[in-house]
């Protein structure tokens, strides 16, 4: 009993003297009051503290950012921080220098944080142009805030991004993107004693993020005069643009990351390609084609509040799975491509168009199959079209024979094509939004490999493309399959049968779904270690600038 009490007794000393410690690691180091801060004659530390407590009861603004802030100080029993004594110098000298340095450190500009106007309110402070009445309570107090403010939003630009993915991508950003939350708001305000150093916490620690740290510094040494003597290079200031634009990108998390998969499939519009990753490895680049854009000099409509709006066919930014594979796909033609590039050939040559491009018809109203030739399509309304084309499988098919199908709203996915030039083009924006893949078999004989397909199902796969069978298993499966279209065929009406297809899509379910990023960085870190430079195909980078410098207050 008497050595389990003294156990007790240790026990609590050492709790007491942990909480000591701690208690004094958080205490404040109070600097002395300026000299200067003397002049203001009727300034009282306990009336400014009472001021602030005022102030914080008559605020109603609910936003996450003004709770937080609210705590913070009446935690501190309405004490300030940074004004404490009228101001601490040294304290908000060195948050004005980290400020100050985020622009050649991350690339976020100073405009970002508002410090010109906190200089001034800083200045106007030093050279006595506050009142000494309550107008230096309400300077106080506003310069208080601002400052905490502007702390916690480099802290947040830092660990979530300093500007809204959506806003600069508007409905083609798809991503489900984390935001600051309370929590990280109160472990934010908590650090507030070691701002310097926590905030050297927060930015990202990937090699690819230095990198492009490394590529900005290099950049902003260069004299502005810097002439491309490459003419395929990019000048001086698209390059530094795009680096700031990228390292912002590189700061933005989603809700899912590729570190999270062992393997992944990842577009990059800019780039036109498709990586398939394995084990942080490459396993294969296929060329794209992705959605068209157009110019947006000299559309007003692409304008909007400093930002340039989304072209309708851009691809959409996304993260998904790849869930089915379709062998043989038909095209089931978009609505508004019937009406804005079907509708006028169906009306100079209805049937020619059918055939050439081995499309059939389904009335909208029944999804029955309809005879082209029953159509006058001169007596349709374009602005009301009753009716959908589809373009029947084969190669000639604007899918060609793979359509690869992940989860999205915009009914995009990848798939081949029948137009193999365009994947000898350097620009390569020309699809309605899917992307298109230079070599889709590679890229499905990859899935099947990772989803553990045996030799005798990927056969039966390939014979359903058309190949001739290689064993036994693969010749009774193709006379199976040719017994199987007998009795389709049979069962059919008279009117059906003329509008039979021999060869259909078969969809391939996929056990193990396999992530898909499509992506859009401009700059990057390249197979060799150096960073990599690409067009701003979709106009995006502005964006960003624009937001860094006319931030969303």
């Amino acid at each position: 009993m008497f050595h389990s009490s003294k156990k007790i007794i240790a026990f609590c000393l050492a709790l007491i003297f942990i909480v000591a410690l701690v208690g004094c690691k958080r205490k404040e180091a109070v600097q002395p009051q300026p000299h200067w801060f003397k002049h203001y004659k009727h300034y009282h530390e306990k009336t400014y503290e009472q001021y602030i407590a005022k102030q914080l009861d008559n605020e109603k603004d609910t936003l996450l950012f003004a709770v937080a802030v609210r705590d913070f100080y009446h935690q501190r029993h309405t004490r300030p921080f940074w004004t404490q004594k009228g101001l601490q110098e040294a304290l908000t000298d060195s948050l004005l220098s980290l400020l100050n340095q985020a622009y050649p450190l991350h690339g976020i500009p100073n405009e970002y944080f508002g410090l010109d106007s906190l200089r001034h309110r800083i200045s106007q402070l030093m050279d006595h142009e506050v009142p000494d009445s309550d107008s230096l309570y309400a300077h106080l107090y506003r310069l208080e805030r601002e400052l905490t403010r502007q702390y916690l939003r480099y802290a947040c630009a830092l660990q979530y991004g300093a500007v809204n993915p959506k806003a600069v991508h508007g409905n083609k950003w798809y991503y489900e993107t984390l935001e600051p939350d309370s929590a990280f708001l109160k472990a934010t305000l908590d650090n507030i004693h070691r701002f310097s150093d926590y905030l050297s916490e927060l930015y990202p620690q990937s090699s690819d993020y230095k990198s492009l740290q490394q590529e900005w510094a290099q950049l902003l040494n260069e004299p502005d005069s810097t002439e491309v003597a490459d003419s395929t290079a990019f000048p001086l200031q698209y390059r530094r643009d795009a680096v700031v634009a990228n390292l912002e990108r590189l700061r933005w998390k989603s809700t899912h990351q590729k570190s999270d998969d062992t393997l992944y499939i990842a577009v990059n519009i800019p780039d036109y390609t498709l990586c398939l990753m394995q084990h942080d490895s490459l396993v294969m680049r296929n060329r794209i084609c992705c959605g068209k854009t157009q110019s947006p000099e000299n559309v007003p409509a692409r304008h909007k509040n400093g930002l340039i709006v989304p072209f309708k066919s851009e691809t959409p930014l996304l993260f998904s799975k790849i869930r089915t594979v379709v062998l043989n796909p038909e095209w089931n033609i978009p609505y508004d491509i019937i009406k804005n590039e079907y509708y006028h050939k169906l009306v100079r040559s209805n049937t020619a168009v059918v055939n050439r491009e081995h499309l059939y018809i389904r009335d909208a109203r029944n999804n029955q199959y309809v005879v082209p030739d029953s159509i006058n399509w001169s007596k349709v309304s374009r602005n009301y079209i009753p009716y959908r084309l589809y373009q029947t499988s084969g190669r000639y098919n604007a899918l060609g024979l793979f359509k690869f199908v992940f989860a999205n709203s915009e009914s995009v996915y990848l798939h081949d094509t029948n137009n193999k030039g365009a994947f000898k083009r350097r620009k390569r924006a020309l699809s309605h939004g899917c992307v298109r893949v230079q070599h889709p078999d590679s890229v499905a004989e990859w899935i099947y490999a990772v989803n553990g397909f045996d030799t005798n199902y990927i056969e039966q796969l390939h014979i359903l493309l058309g190949a001739e069978p290689t064993t036994e298993k693969g010749e009774e499966f193709l006379e199976k399959k040719h017994e199987k279209d007998s009795i389709h065929y049979a069962g059919l009406s008279d009117y059906d049968r003329q509008f039979y297809r021999a060869l259909r899509p078969t969809s391939v379910a996929l056990k193990k779904p396999i992530p898909l990023f499509i992506e859009y960085y401009t700059c990057f870190v390249g197979d060799d270690g150096t960073v990599q430079y690409r067009d701003d195909v979709y106009y995006k980078d502005g964006n960003i600038l624009y937001l860094l410098k006319h931030p969303q207050r």
